[in-house]
């Protein structure tokens, strides 16, 4: 399926390709999700941690990260990939990678939250610069391209046009880890926007899909840390495309994916504001 391609860069065919290809990815893992809801229902469903309670994994997760890694292996043989289990072997490099979480809020999924999905994001140059993020128990699939915008089930989306983080609706994500520092930073951060006020605060499983509901004008800020860049990279291509901003969690100026923090909002100005509460409280 892949031609081939000049140095680190990618024509507009590749770039259809690969959307294609992304979409059929994440649609082969969404049918795997939704057919382990029965296996909740029944009570047979494994779930197994890892590092800590919070942080867990179930058979259904692998299967879909195998059934997705082996179908972006077949149609780009040549594209890296970087997963969440696989983060020792793969470096995020210049050429053109693929970033998943083949489920992101897998805490949700094994609860039967909605707000769980499949996150694919394609980087080149460390950029992402395509994504889709499908999210089977609300029956969305976000697809973003640069400079092509983003969209929610075909329909063009854009960023709400609030100018106030006092008249927001803010995601807060905190991340699998409950040492005092993680926990300090988010309950810090919830305290000092519930005393804006803000008009809403809101924490969900899925950084991925938080960045999409701010893309779609949902949500106008939302602010993680302890994020990897599979759990993100996705939503940042949305996110851009939608007129939205993305910033690193602890800087105005800047957004880097390996930095574990994130800071979105749907102008800069809001984002800014986002950025300089976390200071404060970190």
């Amino acid at each position: 399926m892949a031609t081939p391609m000049t140095q680190f860069s990618l024509t507009e065919d590749e770039l259809d390709d690969a959307l294609g290809l992304a979409i059929h990815t994440a649609n082969a893992a969404a049918f795997i999700m939704n057919s382990a809801v029965d296996e909740r229902t029944s009570g047979t469903l494994e779930v197994q941690t890892k590092t800590n309670a919070a942080d867990l994994v179930t058979p259904c997760e692998k299967q879909c990260r195998e059934e997705v890694l082996n179908i972006l292996r077949a149609g780009t043989p040549s594209y890296a990939i970087l997963s969440g289990e696989m983060h020792r072997e793969a470096v995020l490099g210049d050429g053109p990678t693929w970033i998943v979480g083949p489920i992101d809020g897998t805490i949700s999924f094994a609860h039967g939250l909605f707000d769980c999905c499949i996150s694919i994001a394609l980087a080149l140059r460390k950029e992402p610069v395509l994504s889709v993020v499908c999210a089977p128990r609300l029956q969305e699939v976000f697809t973003a391209v640069k400079n092509r915008g983003a969209f929610s089930n075909g329909q063009r989306i854009h960023v709400s046009l609030a100018t106030s983080l006092k008249e927001s609706v803010v995601l807060l994500h905190q991340g699998c880890s409950r040492s005092d520092a993680a926990v300090k930073s988010v309950t810090a951060m919830q305290v000092a926007l519930a005393k804006l006020p803000v008009q809403g605060l809101r924490c969900s499983g899925s950084a991925a899909l938080d960045m999409c509901l701010v893309a779609a004008g949902r949500a106008e800020l939302c602010w993680g840390v302890g994020v990897n860049p599979w759990d993100v990279a996705a939503g940042v291509i949305m996110v851009r495309e939608a007129g939205g901003v993305v910033l690193d969690a602890e800087s105005a100026d800047t957004f880097d994916l390996t930095r574990r923090g994130v800071c979105c909002g749907c102008s800069l100005d809001i984002a800014k504001q986002g950025v300089e509460l976390s200071l404060k409280q970190n």
